[in-house]
């Protein structure tokens, strides 16, 4: 909707007709065991991957600094986060405004075309906003994808992604003249994809707030991957549009243009950007749930056009599942907050963002040290996302492993508190990913005095604790090649629930595999003391253990006793895929792996 419309309706304001992935891989690294030495020693080691842009046809969605692509997890509340929520409706249920029916021409389509796509002439309507908009030719097939389909009278947006050049074309209201030679339009903008540039100010683009659409959109392609990697575009029925004090139309940066003339304060401006609560428990959530529920976390909605109350945007796709929508309906408003993005500002007149604060790199090998031995914990840190895997022993002794999957930072970035979350699933031997379960078992806190010492103060289900930690290395030799294998590898959506955290350092190669035994209990085998047998060809055995009770008991490091299980050979085909053959308490098989993305 654009500001020409009365802002508290919209056209686009109509019903739409409408398990557990929780960072089981992503948060839990590797374990190390050293055989070699009369001091056995087990401790998680992690490295993460730089965070990197969407892509869609070979493109980047904008550069991977873009306000966009810009995670927001650990930025401040804005001061109107409350009043705003309670304006956009704290009770009001989210809507997931797509389909998995394509008749039905719910969510917005986008089509991607080759640099030879010949342009075309854009003409605008009377009533339209030529003067706000990239004028034409534009490479628009005839048969492009319309909002609502070929018959509709809604906002009919129209993109097209031109990829020979990376540059994203969008329209609004707009209508096929002559089978597609040209294209009657009420508005039009490009974006090259490639630049964190913005639309002059105070111009609008095919959404009100002068924002390119299509990077908000939830594609099925990204969750069926394991992450979005972007905020999502949604709307709102009540905007804040005209700055009572100044006169001055009102939104926020990267905005350039606002929708209506309400000076009312309490509602939203076209920009302000919100996220789910850290605190919100998704793990009772579909698999595919969560991984939108993750992005809404990590990188938040941004209000960019008026309509109806905590719809947001994406495309429809003949794969999305029924539990999606229902679960993502199931969530109300009051859940989310609104964060300040003014300290992400480097040129009020770029996309370009920087970080408001940052924090230390505690990445790596933490553990109690030797009086404390066969216990460990990974910290994963990606700019200022810290997550944490932690293996220890039970009251039986028997292994088990939990996940800190985000923290919230102190103001100084040295204490960094999340909650914890323990797992449970089917045998590896026939595994199914829907008796994956997760559950809250209470919080964490690090405090860093170092980059290299800290402590952990923990609660899990009521009983609190606190351990002195420090960082290890380990690794020698020279790497067999250029790939370094440290990361979190995984089976795919469908085979949600286990995953195996690999490190590399220069020649070693250690692993920790998370997955369930025969009671559909935690457990977790060690992967040490093997080579390379060739650059891409690893084999190792595997081993597992027992312990002394971690939690509510004074740990006793005798107790350690690891035991041989089997083998396991992975064979890289890539940086990113793999396959695991493995003979692991009697049962051999082999799995398809790649990365996880986070």
């Amino acid at each position: 909707m654009h500001n020409a419309v009365i802002e508290e309706t919209s056209g686009r304001d109509r019903d739409r007709p409408c398990r557990n992935l929780k960072l089981d891989g992503r948060s839990s690294r590797v374990l190390h065991m050293s055989l070699r030495t009369a001091s056995i020693c087990i401790a998680f080691f992690t490295m993460g991957t730089a965070f990197a842009a969407p892509t869609v046809g070979g493109c980047a969605v904008f550069p991977a600094n873009n306000y966009w692509n810009t995670p927001v997890d650990t930025l401040p509340l804005h001061p109107s986060s409350t009043t705003w929520v309670n304006s956009v409706g704290a009770t009001t249920r989210l809507h997931a405004d797509w389909g998995n029916v394509l008749a039905d021409n719910y969510g917005i389509p986008f089509v991607i075309v080759p640099g030879t796509q010949p342009g075309v002439p854009i003409v605008f309507d009377p009533n339209g906003y030529a003067d706000e908009s990239d004028p034409g030719p534009m490479p628009i097939p005839a048969n492009a994808p319309i909002e609502g389909g070929a018959l509709s009278s809604g906002d009919r947006h129209v993109l097209v992604i031109e990829t020979g050049n990376c540059i994203l074309y969008e329209l609004y209201i707009a209508t096929p003249v002559s089978g597609g030679t040209s294209w009657r339009v009420y508005s039009s903008a490009k974006f090259d994809l490639k630049s964190n540039a913005l639309r002059p100010d105070s111009y609008t683009s095919a959404d009100a707030a002068g924002l390119p659409i299509f990077p908000g959109l939830v594609r099925w392609e990204e969750v069926a991957a394991g992450e979005i990697a972007h905020a999502i575009r949604f709307t709102a029925q009540r905007i804040w549009g005209t700055d009572a004090g100044t006169g001055r139309h009102k939104y926020l940066w990267p905005a350039r243009h606002w929708s209506g003339s309400s000076t009312d304060a309490t509602r939203p401006p076209m920009g302000a950007r919100f996220r789910l609560k850290a605190s919100f428990d998704i793990s009772g959530f579909d698999a595919r749930t969560q991984v939108i529920l993750r992005a809404f976390k990590k990188y938040g909605l941004v209000l960019a056009d008026a309509g109806s109350n905590w719809f947001f945007q994406g495309v429809s796709d003949t794969n999305w599942p029924d539990i999606v929508f229902s679960q993502l309906g199931s969530i109300a408003g009051g859940n989310f907050e609104v964060v300040d993005t003014s300290g992400l500002i480097v040129d009020p007149n770029s996309a370009q963002t920087t970080a408001a604060g940052s924090a230390a790199n505690y990445q790596g090998v933490w553990w109690g040290g030797s009086a404390e031995n066969g216990w460990g914990l990974a910290l994963t840190q990606h700019g200022n996302t810290l997550v944490a895997g932690w293996y220890y022993y039970g009251s039986n002794g028997a292994p088990t492993w939990t996940i800190m999957p985000g923290c919230a930072w102190n103001a100084g970035f040295t204490a960094c508190t999340g909650a914890l979350y323990n797992s449970s699933g089917a045998w590896l031997g026939s595994y199914n990913a829907a008796a994956f379960a997760q559950s809250s078992v209470g919080t964490a806190t690090f405090t860093f005095s170092s980059t290299s010492a800290g402590t952990m103060q923990f609660t899990v289900n009521g009983v609190p604790g606190t351990k002195e930690i420090s960082r290890i290395n380990f690794g020698s030799g020279t790497a067999p090649s250029a790939i370094d294998y440290t990361d979190v590898w995984w089976g795919g959506i469908a085979q949600n629930g286990w995953g195996v955290a690999l490190s590399q350092q220069q020649a070693v190669l250690v692993g920790s595999w998370y997955t369930y035994n025969s009671q559909g209990q935690a457990v977790w085998y060690l992967i040490n003391g093997g080579s390379f047998t060739s650059a891409n060809v690893f084999a190792a055995p595997l081993t597992r253990a027992t312990g002394s009770q971690l939690i509510g008991a004074t740990y006793n490091a005798s107790l350690f006793m690891p035991v041989s299980a089997g083998n396991v050979t992975i064979t890289f085909s890539d940086a990113n895929n793999a396959s695991m053959s493995y003979t692991v308490d009697g049962v051999t098989q082999s799995k398809a792996i790649s990365r996880l993305p986070f």
